[in-house]
Order: structure tokens, then sequence, then C-alpha cells
């Protein structure tokens, strides 16, 4: 992967993490905890399926309910 994509996927993340962070009123480190430790963060980032192509909402929202499956928005 070249360094802009690099670039754009960390910055994608940054704003997923924001966005968990909001919803659930918890902190930034909490948030990033559950994204990196999401099954769905490895398809994310090998480029599995396109996820990357999603908004930062759905996974954010998808994010969420894989640690959470009785979260609704």
């Amino acid at each position: 992967m070249d360094k802009s994509t690099r670039i754009l996927r960390d910055m994608k993340y940054a704003r997923i993490i924001g966005l968990i962070a909001e919803k659930l009123h918890i902190s930034l480190e909490e948030s990033m905890d559950m994204l990196y430790s999401s099954p769905l963060f490895e398809i994310i980032d090998d480029g599995t399926a396109d996820l990357i192509c999603r908004s930062d909402i759905y996974l954010a929202d998808e994010i969420i309910r894989t640690h959470n499956p009785d979260y609704r928005e």
C-alpha cells in the first residue's frame, strides 16, 4: 500500500473513532479500542469487500454493533 493510501485510511479511521466516541459518549481511547479489536477492522484494512468505500457513519454503526448487537441509533 502506498503512503497516500495509508494516510487516507488513517484519516478515515480517525473519523470513525470520533463517531463511535460521540455516539456512545465514551472516550476516544475506548472507541479506538473498539475499532481495532473489531473483526471488521481487518476486513476494512485489507480491502476485503471494499468496506473502506462505505460511509464513516455506516462503518461506525457496524463496529458498534459488533460489540453491542442490541445497538440501535
